[in-house]
């Protein structure tokens, strides 16, 4: 965004993969320079999707949008030297190395604030610190896994399942973006340096519990720690006689609207349907119910009927069919840039507006290394000297 509310704040993004770099492309997004520290061999994302050029695959394009590349040898001393004098004049240094790592190397906010007092370091983990998993490697997968969540995924199938996505890492990546925002008001009303850090495992355990704490909000436990109407096998998509929609009935007139339409009525005259607390209770049934009706007609038919009976009901978009979707057409959402190196691409928009301003693309995805000259030479470093640290493979440009 060429103006957008972090305009002039400069963070240090000394990530991989994917749950740091979405953190730092939405802040990028919203008008931060992020400067993107690579290794000699890049972020491995750059070799993940289809590709054009060698080191530019669709994840890492897609992720890395409006940042600038600095490739650094950081086992290095003149590699982190290098970092140090980026830190003078930074507001942020994140990252998702592991905590032993960083202090190896002497990438430590003890450090930094020596450097720079007003610094914020921002902490990645799988776990925190404090506990026994402290340290363990972690990924998506496995945070999945350990923070239940794919147990709750059993309710849709025979056994625990992963979701389609990098869940884990992408809310993680969220909540260190509004941990890292939330860091900079702070240090805006006192300007003291800030160390924070967010796990992995407790993030998404909280996350899965928003409404699955349930019972168990109680002590002793009032029932299972799982929201019946969430885990119900039969909340799903539901299958008409040409595609897939997804009806959600919920109060008692949108219920009563429904049986109406489907000439059922009498449903909702049984004491197990007759209240939205009866109908949690019995929610597997309900929906069953409300499977059986929905087959008997085409899609459009229930879209346009539902909406008369203001029921929300929405068909199933499946991935391909994302990109032809008359709203998101119609709102620009998707934009296309001009890639030096890679030619046209299609980017989201982010999907958050300030003041109608939702330009959101000023940079393209960088190539390895493509910033290293320029922020050096920004930071002070000579034409000759710059030379001499690609000859020893210190740096790449």
């Amino acid at each position: 965004m060429k103006n957008g509310p972090l305009k002039g704040i400069k963070i240090i993004d000394a990530s991989s993969i994917l749950m740091v770099p979405y953190c730092t492309r939405l802040l990028a997004d919203m008008g931060a320079e992020v400067i993107k520290i690579e290794t000699l061999d890049g972020d491995n994302t750059r070799y993940l999707g289809p590709n054009i050029n060698k080191g530019m695959g669709a994840v890492f394009l897609n992720i890395n949008r409006n940042k600038k590349s600095i490739c650094i040898d950081l086992k290095s001393p003149e590699g982190q030297s290098i970092v140090k004098k980026l830190i003078e004049r930074a507001d942020v240094f994140v990252s998702n190395i592991r905590k032993a790592a960083l202090k190896r190397i002497g990438l430590t906010h003890l450090e930094f604030r020596k450097i720079n007092p007003n610094i914020i370091t921002a902490n990645a983990v799988g776990f925190s610190s404090q506990g026994p998993y402290a340290g363990l490697p972690a990924f998506d997968d496995t945070i999945q896994a350990i923070s239940g969540m794919a147990a709750y995924q059993e309710a849709y199938s025979s056994q625990p399942s992963y979701t389609a996505g990098a869940t884990a890492d992408k809310v993680t990546g969220l909540m260190l973006g509004m941990s890292i925002i939330a860091a900079l008001f702070q240090r805006s009303k006192d300007g003291e340096a800030i160390e924070l850090e967010v796990p992995m495992m407790e993030t998404m355990v909280d996350f899965s519990l928003v409404e699955h704490l349930y019972g168990y909000n109680f002590i002793p436990p009032k029932a299972p720690p799982i929201y019946p109407r969430q885990s119900s096998p039969n909340r799903r998509p539901y299958k008409t006689l040409d595609g897939y929609i997804a009806v959600l009935p919920y109060s008692d007139d949108q219920w009563l609207r429904f049986f109406k339409l489907v000439d059922q009525e009498h449903v909702l005259q049984d004491q197990k349907f007759s209240s939205l607390k009866s109908r949690n209770e019995n929610v597997d049934k309900l929906y069953s119910i409300l499977s059986d009706a929905l087959e008997k007609e085409d899609t459009n038919y229930w879209i346009i009927n539902l909406k008369k009976y203001d029921i929300p009901a929405m068909k199933v978009n499946f991935p391909e069919d994302i990109f032809e979707d008359e709203h998101l057409k119609q709102i620009d959402f998707f934009k296309r840039n001009n890639h030096p190196t890679e030619g046209t691409l299609l980017y989201p928009s982010i999907p958050t507006s300030y003041n109608d301003d939702i330009e959101n693309q000023t940079l393209h995805a960088p190539n390895l290394g493509e910033h290293t000259k320029e922020l050096l030479l920004s930071i002070g470093y000579s034409s000759s000297e710059i030379e001499s640290l690609v000859s020893r493979n210190i740096i790449k440009i």
